[in-house]
């Protein structure tokens, strides 16, 4: 999704500030003007345009690992209790959104550990 935006938006700038100034009967006078600023916007779009792609990309990165970790271990410890280690507990930050989720499973174990052992 991201390869059509910018390049969608590439062709738009480009047609927007060069094509049309370029081809629009405008005075020598306001040409002259206006391609300092265009090439002025040029300039910070190619230097921030990336820092800004790397920043977002780096918190993408950072707030799924954030998300998908637990769900993964939550995922290897019940596969754990589903093939009969009722020993086994599920480790959940009590400040996560699965905390409650995680201890209604762990009450669920232990009476189930405490069924297997009597």
């Amino acid at each position: 999704m991201i390869i059509p935006t910018v390049v969608v938006g590439g062709c738009l700038y480009y047609f927007i500030f060069t094509v049309m100034a370029e081809r629009l009967a405008l005075p020598d006078m306001i040409a002259r003007d206006l391609m300092p600023v265009i090439q002025s916007i040029n300039a910070i779009l190619m230097i921030g345009l990336p820092v800004v792609f790397f920043v977002l990309l780096t918190w993408a990165v950072i707030l799924s690992f954030r998300f998908i970790a637990p769900l993964e271990r939550l995922e290897e410890d019940i596969q754990q209790i589903d093939e009969g280690d009722y020993s086994v507990r599920l480790k959940i930050n009590r400040d996560h959104d699965l905390a409650p989720i995680a201890g209604v499973i762990n009450d669920l174990v232990s009476q189930l550990e405490g069924k297997k052992g009597s």
